[in-house]
This record gives structure tokens, C-alpha cells and sequence, in this order.
């Protein structure tokens, strides 16, 4: 049995809460969270170490703002519990790389929460790229979305803007899907909130793609809309469901999730396959390392809008 624990019960930490509750190998150890809903099912700490020390856990998750991410991250990954750290990874590349090397030199695994990965949809849409069977020409990322709102709206908690919060998500699955792309242009504004972002990339395979997205509504939240095209076939996704294909297969069915899985089935895969990594004692399905192209970007993307 895996005993988990979830340092931030904040949205993302809920998520793991209701994830856990559904894996036949995982438990919930504790919570660690100033400000936690007592009605959790277990036990509650006001700072990590405790938590460590009398929950007695088998591996930690990291669903903190992200400026407290690199701090504990290393807390847990030196008392050799693995870590899974919620995306983006603390506030920057360079703190992402003192993770990862510290990862590497304990040998304690750190993963990284990339529910976009984990959709059934989005894996579909891998295997058919990477098999041939379809070549898109163009992939457009598009979204109306909410103005960033407390820590996520501070950029030095943060580290950014919606690049970094949402983008980062949109980024890194064009990567997975189509590997390293030539940055083509990236328009940002709304500094420092960057709350505006249209971002071009160029791919080796003839694809070209693009990312739109701004925050303009005060409240609510809508999907992201995905469409990937060729000149004979096309997906339309919103959010992590495929909901019209032309001249393809039709899409494998969606999973059923537990309630209080907001982000959708995602964060359920994310939990079990890092819960059964531990079980066999392998590695995370996907470590901070794996994140580092997409990183990069950002950090490439922020430079120019910089300068």
C-alpha cells in the first residue's frame, strides 16, 4: 500500500485527495495545509516535517503555489520519500534543475503532474501522429479564459503569467505529441500578468501550431479548444475530450471518474500510474527532466518578451 501525502489542499490537492480515495494500492496518509477542510479524512499538519514524521508516509505530493515547491520538494526528497510536484514545477527552469539534480543525486524519484498526458484523448491523438496514420498540418490551442486571481496573478510567487500557469500545459503536450519545435513568433501582453499570449511554433514534421489565449473574464472557466487539421482529416477537442472527428477513427470512450475530479480523468491516471511506479519501485511516468524542453521554451519565450 502507497500512503500518500498532500502538501496544498487547495483545487489541485483536492484533486489528489479524490484520486487517492479511488486507487486500490494508495491511501491518504495526511494532509499538510494551514488552512485545510477538517473534514478531510485524515490526519491534518500545519508544516511538512511533522506531517513526515508522524504520518509516516510511503511518497509526497507537492499541490503548493509555486514558490514553495522547490523548498518542499528537496524537504521530502532528502527524508528519500518520492515526490510528485504539481506543474509547472516551482517558478522557473533553474529551480526545476535544482530539483532534478537533487533528485538525481539522492536517487529518489521526482515526478511531475502533466494531467494533459495523461487523457485518454490526448494519448489517442499521440499513438495516431507517432503510428502516421495522421499528419496534421495545422494544431491550434485557443481559450477565453479568467483573469488570474491571487498567488497565480503575483509573478513572484508564480513565476509568470498565464504562459507559465495554463500555457505550460498546451506547450508541453505539442512537445510530447511532435517533439522539439522551432519558436516561429510569441506575442505577450497584460505584463507583468502576461494575461495575453499567442505563440507560433514550427515543426519538423510540416506542422505548424499556435496557442491563443487570454484572460478576459472575470470569473468562470471555460475549456480549451484544440483542433488539429490536415487537408483531409480533423479532431476538434474541448478541454480533455475529443467531440468531432472527420475522416479518422472514432476516439477510444472516456473514462467514468469520482466526483471532485474537476480537471477531468486526468488526475485519476496520474495517480495510478505513479502509485503502481512505486509499487514495482520504478520511476515516475514522467520526471522533472521530462518537463525541461517545455521549460526551456518558457524561459525563451519570457526572455524576448523581456527584451
Amino acid at each position: 500500500m502507497i500512503r500518500w501525502l498532500v502538501v496544498g489542499a487547495g483545487h489541485a490537492g483536492k484533486c489528489h485527495i479524490a484520486a487517492i480515495d479511488q486507487v486500490v494500492e494508495a491511501e491518504l496518509a495526511g494532509v499538510v495545509d494551514l488552512n485545510a477542510d477538517l473534514s478531510i479524512p485524515a490526519p491534518v499538519f500545519d508544516n511538512l516535517a511533522t506531517a513526515i514524521a508522524e504520518s509516516k508516509p510511503s511518497a509526497v505530493i507537492i499541490a503548493t503555489p509555486n514558490d514553495a515547491q522547490l523548498a518542499l520538494a528537496s524537504l521530502a526528497v532528502q527524508a528519500g520519500l518520492p515526490v510528485l510536484c504539481e506543474k509547472p514545477v516551482c517558478r522557473s527552469f533553474e529551480e526545476a534543475q535544482t530539483l532534478a539534480d537533487l533528485s538525481d543525486q539522492t536517487k529518489v524519484p521526482c515526478g511531475v503532474v502533466l494531467n494533459q498526458r495523461a487523457q485518454v484523448h490526448s494519448r489517442w491523438i499521440k499513438d495516431m501522429l507517432h503510428s502516421g496514420v495522421f499528419k496534421p498540418e495545422q494544431i491550434t490551442f485557443s481559450a477565453d479564459l479568467p483573469r488570474l486571481t491571487g498567488w497565480h496573478a503575483d509573478p513572484d510567487r508564480s513565476g509568470g503569467g498565464l504562459l507559465r500557469t495554463i500555457g505550460l500545459h498546451y506547450i508541453d503536450i505539442l512537445l510530447w505529441w511532435l517533439g522539439r519545435p522551432s519558436l516561429q513568433h510569441a506575442k505577450l501582453s497584460g505584463s507583468p500578468q502576461d494575461d495575453s499570449i499567442d505563440i507560433a511554433f514550427g515543426f519538423s514534421a510540416g506542422c505548424r501550431a499556435q496557442i491563443k489565449m487570454t484572460a478576459v473574464r472575470e470569473t468562470g472557466s471555460g475549456p480549451v479548444s484544440c483542433t488539429l487539421e490536415s487537408k483531409s482529416a480533423r479532431i476538434e477537442m474541448q478541454g480533455h475530450e475529443v467531440i468531432s472527428v472527420d475522416n479518422l477513427p472514432d476516439p477510444p470512450p472516456l473514462e467514468l471518474v469520482g466526483a471532485g475530479l474537476f480537471f477531468g480523468p486526468g488526475h485519476q491516471t496520474v495517480i495510478e500510474e505513479a502509485t503502481a511506479s512505486l509499487v514495482q519501485s520504478k520511476s515516475f511516468p514522467v520526471s522533472v527532466s521530462d518537463v525541461f524542453p517545455a521549460l526551456s521554451l518558457i524561459e525563451e519565450i519570457y526572455a524576448g518578451a523581456r527584451s
